[in-house]
């Protein structure tokens, strides 16, 4: 009789963490698929923290035709003399990570 019991016990003490373990399992589901929770969201800075200066506004303005006469107008309007001028900037900021 004892031993009966004994299973009786093993049985009901399996069938509880096995029901615990799901429980865990459907709350952390819930948390990182549902709600977002275990994703970093490291989006695109917001336009305002975007510095424009005077170059990148003069390529936005290129066209976006894929014409050869268009492209080679593009390329010739295109100042990259300066195009190195905030490297170091650059270097400064990648060092600091």
């Amino acid at each position: 009789m004892k031993q009966t019991n004994l299973k009786s016990k093993k049985g009901v003490l399996g069938i509880g963490l096995i029901a615990a373990i799901a429980i865990v399992v459907l709350v952390a589901i819930v948390f990182f698929g549902i709600l977002d929770l275990g994703k970093f969201k490291k989006g695109q800075p917001s336009p305002s923290a975007v510095v424009e200066d005077q170059q990148v506004q003069d390529l936005q303005t290129l066209s976006s035709s894929d014409e050869i006469g268009d492209i080679e107008e593009d390329l010739e309007n295109t100042n990259l003399e300066n195009l190195d001028q905030d490297l170091s900037q650059v270097d400064q900021a990648l060092e600091g990570l």
